[in-house]
Order: structure tokens, then C-alpha cells, then sequence
């Protein structure tokens, strides 16, 4: 037994120094000699764990809870494995299962939590991670460690009061607790009221700790994010003006489309603005001039506005050569979006985060689809009364080339990192339906428009 601890202590000094390799080799051997020491088995499953293997993982674990049913580190290593795997159903089991043997086991509880907000919940599963992580907080209350956790799981619940509140209770125990400051910028990133906030507390959290992966990648999502929007007032500037030229005539377009044109020049100086308040001097140039797709996206924004405006003078006189800047100025837009994705998951140094930039083209894809397709269905409707109804496939086409573009954009973020993905087989053919159905709709605007708005019917 001695053996077993002495090896045990060794390897949490390895892995306490970030040496995993090394502190699974050092159980590996000890094991070799005691196969069946539930200690042994239940600390190589642990770091097994933590180097993603998970298979391996699973396997010890389950034998560390045959040879000893009442230890509850394997049952929790169990329960983080299958909640990885997405198998909640085990990873509940476990987890339920931990608990129900030490129910006063802070870390049994924070783990119950974690898999409960992790997935669909039930009424009552709310209620039961509620009160897991009542009663972990109630059993370590100045523990900011254990209020951390606590945060991030009542951030996922979600409950974003309740998340601030053990965040603030963290920082008083423990004001320069990094993992705490890191979860209170996020809170303040997701309120739109508060993003100023959270760049200030990015920054101060950098000051002190300039190595700290999540907020660098957080403060780098911001920028990326404010970049992207530069693309997306593109796309509304030209849906808006062919929505509008359906039924304006060119007295009120040549009223309107000036104001629609101020509205996205004071979005892009407001974002610039923000851009220079927020970050750290030369921080966008620094990362701009090592991403010279980024650059280059700019630039291609840049002149696809200018095709976007030029579009818009043009479709008072000229309806044909407006609509086709206008479908040029889109075009543009949406590769300057892509070359600036492209950028955002270059990795530099430790500041890629493909989860954040994967979040961020799902969620734009859900706004196009419920909100632009929902308008372009109603116009559809009403088409037969338009001043202009062939402007109507004009605007199919301009909505058919940002879902390609966002589609497109998601399956970059696949194919950059494939085995991160938990259903990537599933993942990947629902992907490509989808963007090959789009591609589809908007070949059919395109022909459409080559039929109706360019030659008549």
C-alpha cells in the first residue's frame, strides 16, 4: 500500500506541474505491479481523463468502482467522460450515483451540476442542479474556487443574476482569482449593456495575469466580432435598399437611401470607435498585420460598400445596374466576412477559439433564417401588389448569399478542427445538406432574376 501512495503522490506532483505523460507512466508502473488498487485505478483514470482519453478513462474508472463501490473519484471521472461523449443519460447515473454515496461531497454535487446544465433540462432538472449548487456553496462558502464552478453553472442554467451574484461573492473572498474575473467579463460580454465592462476587466485581468488563455481569447473574440458586424451593415444596407425599391418609387429612394447610407457610415465609426476605446494600443494593428487574409478582407469590404452605395444611386435610374451593384456589393461583403472569420481561427499564440467563432456563425445563421426569410415570406405574399415585384428575387438572391456565406463559414470551423466534434459524421452531413440546399435556392433566385429582373418577363 505504501508502493500505491507513494506512487500516487508522485503522480499528482507530475500532474500538479502540468507533466501528464509523465504522472500516467508513473501509475502505469505501479499498477503494473497491484492491478486491481482502486487508488491507483482511480487516479490514472483521472488523468487520463484530462489527456483526452477517454476510452482509457472510462476503463479504470469502472474498474476502480468495482474493486472499491463506495470511492467516488472514478464515479465522478465516469460521469465527465460520459458527459464529454454527450451521453448524458450515463453521465446523470454517475454522477446521481456519487452524490447519493457522499451527498455532502462538494465536488460530487459541482459535477451533478455540471452535467445537468450541460444538456436539455426538465423542470426538474433545474430544481435538482439548483440545489446541487446550493448545497456545494452552502458546504464551502468562502470558497472561491468552488464559486467559480458554481458560476459557470448558473451561467449555463441559465441564470445570469444568480451568476453574478457567487461571481461578486468569489471576488470578495478572493479578488484576484483569475477563473472569477475571466467569468465576470463574460457575463458583462453577454449583457449588451455592460461590454464596456467587460473589456475593462479583460484588460485588467491581462495586466495581472497576461497569460491567461480564456480572456485573451475572449478580448480577441470582441475585436473579431466588431470586425464581422463591418460586413453584416453591408448586407443590411443592401436587402434594406431592395426591399425598399419594391415599392418606392425613385423620389423616395432618392430621400431614403442617403439615410440608410449615414446609418451604416455612423455603425462602421461607432464600431472603429469602440475598437479604440476597448483595446490595448496597437492591439488590432498587431493582429491585422499577422492575418493578412483579415487585411485583405478589409480592403474587399472597403470597395464592396462603395459597389453597395453605388448600387443604391443607380437603382433610381437604372434599376438593372443597380440591382447587379447591389448583388456585387453583398458578394464582396460576404467574402471580406469569410477572409475575416478565416482570420479569426488562425491561431495566434493561444487565441484561437473555434468554439466562440462556431457560436457566433450558428447564432447569425438562426437571426438570417428566422428573421430574413420571415420578411422575405411575407414580401412574398404581398409581391403581386409591389411597385417593382421584380425586385423580390433580387433580394432571395442577396439572403441566399449570406446563409451560403455563414453555412460556409461553419463548415470551415468543422473542417479545422473535425475531432473536436462530439457527432462529427452526423454533424457534418446535416451541414452539408443544408448548404447545398442553399446553394440550391440560390442558384433558383439567380434564374429567376435572369428571367424577371434582367430581361422582363
Amino acid at each position: 500500500m505504501r508502493t500505491a501512495w507513494e506512487a500516487v503522490t508522485r503522480a499528482r506532483a507530475a500532474r500538479e506541474l502540468d507533466r501528464l505523460p509523465e504522472a500516467r507512466r508513473i501509475l502505469g508502473e505501479a499498477l503494473a505491479a497491484t492491478p486491481d488498487d482502486p487508488l491507483l485505478l482511480a487516479e490514472l483514470a483521472d488523468v487520463e481523463y484530462r489527456l483526452d482519453d477517454h476510452v482509457a478513462a472510462l476503463r479504470h474508472a469502472r474498474a476502480a468502482i468495482a474493486a472499491n463501490p463506495d470511492r467516488v473519484d472514478p464515479y465522478l471521472t465516469a460521469a465527465l467522460v460520459h458527459h464529454y461523449e454527450d451521453e448524458r443519460d450515463e453521465a446523470l447515473r454517475y454522477a446521481r450515483a456519487a452524490v447519493g454515496r457522499v451527498p455532502h461531497d462538494v465536488g460530487a454535487l459541482l459535477v451533478l451540476a455540471r452535467v445537468v446544465v450541460g444538456g436539455p433540462m426538465t423542470d426538474s432538472m433545474r430544481a435538482e442542479a439548483r440545489t446541487a449548487l446550493e448545497s456545494a456553496c452552502g458546504y464551502a462558502p468562502q470558497d472561491a474556487d468552488v464559486l467559480a464552478h458554481a458560476a459557470e453553472s448558473y451561467r449555463k442554467l441559465p441564470d445570469s443574476a444568480e451568476a453574478r451574484r457567487h461571481v461578486e461573492r468569489g471576488l470578495a473572498e478572493n479578488p484576484a482569482h483569475v477563473g472569477l474575473l475571466a467569468l465576470r467579463a463574460r457575463l458583462e460580454f453577454e449583457d449588451f449593456s455592460t461590454r464596456d465592462k467587460a473589456v475593462a476587466t479583460l484588460r485588467g485581468l491581462l495586466g495581472a495575469s497576461p497569460n491567461h488563455a480564456p480572456a485573451r481569447r475572449l478580448l480577441a473574440e470582441i475585436m473579431w466580432r466588431a470586425l464581422l458586424r463591418l460586413a453584416v451593415w453591408v448586407w443590411f444596407f443592401a436587402c434594406a435598399v431592395t426591399a425598399l425599391a419594391m415599392w418606392a418609387g425613385p423620389g423616395v429612394l432618392r430621400f431614403v437611401t442617403p439615410v440608410l447610407f449615414v446609418i451604416v457610415l455612423v455603425a462602421w465609426i461607432r464600431v472603429f470607435r469602440h475598437l479604440r476605446k476597448q483595446l490595448p494600443p496597437r492591439y488590432l494593428r498587431e493582429r491585422l498585420l499577422r492575418r493578412p487574409e483579415a487585411l485583405l478582407g478589409l480592403g474587399v469590404l472597403f470597395f464592396a460598400s462603395l459597389l453597395a452605395d453605388l448600387g443604391a444611386v443607380a437603382l433610381r435610374s437604372v434599376a438593372g445596374v443597380g440591382y447587379a451593384l447591389l448583388i456585387a456589393g453583398v458578394f464582396g461583403a460576404s467574402l471580406a466576412h469569410l477572409m475575416l472569420f478565416a482570420g479569426w481561427l488562425r491561431r495566434f499564440r493561444d487565441e484561437t477559439d473555434r468554439d466562440a467563432a462556431d457560436s457566433y456563425a450558428l447564432f447569425t445563421v438562426i437571426a438570417v433564417l428566422g428573421f430574413g426569410f420571415v420578411v422575405l415570406g411575407v414580401l412574398g405574399v404581398l409581391r403581386s401588389w409591389a411597385r417593382a415585384p421584380e425586385a423580390y428575387p433580387v433580394l432571395a438572391g442577396l439572403l441566399g448569399i449570406v446563409v451560403v456565406t455563414l453555412l460556409a463559414e461553419l463548415l470551415i470551423v468543422f473542417l479545422a478542427g473535425p475531432r473536436e466534434w462530439r457527432r462529427p459524421v452526423v454533424y457534418c452531413a446535416v451541414l452539408l445538406t443544408l448548404l447545398a440546399l442553399a446553394v440550391l435556392g440560390t442558384r433558383w433566385s439567380f434564374l429567376w432574376m435572369a428571367a424577371e429582373t434582367f430581361t422582363g418577363p
